[in-house]
């Protein structure tokens, strides 16, 4: 590794650690008198300028009584005063009562959502949080039924499989039954899981953007109960989909963080997802 690449990790690595005491820097922008009630929900922005505008949408017709709140992580800084002005030319008028964005230094993936789960978390107390993606469109009722489905020890998501022996033989959880793997990108869980240190500070640097993998692993390290969210999401712009590129890096970490199940035989004959 040359001088300049050991210099870069370094100083990512004090990045991180400022962030984990709340050192960034975070805009907000008002729409209507919040009571402390809404529910928030989190997200990161980076490749999908387009999508910032639908996901507005989508939120303000949010049928919960409470309304939401809009908490996103943007990792791509070049894009960001363009999402400024998206968010100051919106007009809510629905659930959606406030948005807060913040600017990331560096690319930090989708673990820079969890930050804000954590600033919302020691500001308010442990509670439910909702944690959705810019690619996701969401049914008016979805955060009243993720707000259903909430309990302390529950996390409950809708990209949710049953998984043999490494992480493509799986397939598609039922609601109900049996849940191994979560995605994060529409689920409801308690927040207290980010005001750990150890969530953001043991995850390995080579496998930071494979955060599926990691929170399903540290969830169930919590002794929280993992369950499939009984609604439905549609998917749009799959060929931004950065998960794609990290096919082998899956392979590799669900091998570290489940060693016992190497070299068992297949569990699904035909892995789907």
């Amino acid at each position: 590794m040359s001088a300049v690449d050991t210099a870069r990790r370094l100083a990512k690595r004090v990045i991180r650690r400022r962030l984990l005491h709340g050192h960034y820097r975070s805009t907000r922008v008002h729409y209507q008198e919040t009571t402390g009630r809404e529910v928030p929900v989190t997200m990161c922005l980076w490749n999908r300028p387009t999508r910032l505008i639908d996901m507005l949408r989508s939120l303000d017709g949010q049928d919960h009584p409470d309304g939401v709140t809009l908490h996103i992580w943007n990792s791509n800084k070049l894009d960001h005063e363009f999402y400024l002005g998206v968010l100051r030319e919106f007009r809510a008028t629905g659930a959606l009562k406030s948005v807060q964005i913040v600017r990331t230094p560096y690319n930090l993936g989708s673990m820079g959502r969890f930050y804000l789960a954590r600033e919302h978390a020691k500001a308010y107390g442990p509670g439910p949080v909702i944690v959705v993606d810019d690619d996701e469109n969401l049914q008016p009722g979805f955060v009243s039924a993720a707000r259903a489905a909430y309990a302390p020890d529950v996390v409950a998501a809708w990209w949710a499989f049953e998984v043999g022996r490494e992480y493509y033989d799986r397939k598609p959880a039922d609601v109900g039954g049996p849940v191994d793997h979560v995605g994060p990108g529409g689920m409801i869980c308690d927040s207290s899981i980010f005001l750990d240190d150890e969530f953001f500070t043991t995850l390995p640097e080579r496998f930071w953007f494979v955060d599926d993998l990691w929170f399903t692993w540290y969830a169930k390290k919590l002794g929280k109960r993992l369950e499939k969210l009984d609604v439905e999401i549609e998917f749009v712009m799959d060929e931004t989909n950065q998960s794609y590129g990290l096919f082998d890096l899956k392979l590799e970490f669900f091998a570290q963080l489940y060693p016992e199940l190497v070299g068992t035989p297949p569990k699904f004959e035909f892995p789907e997802g």
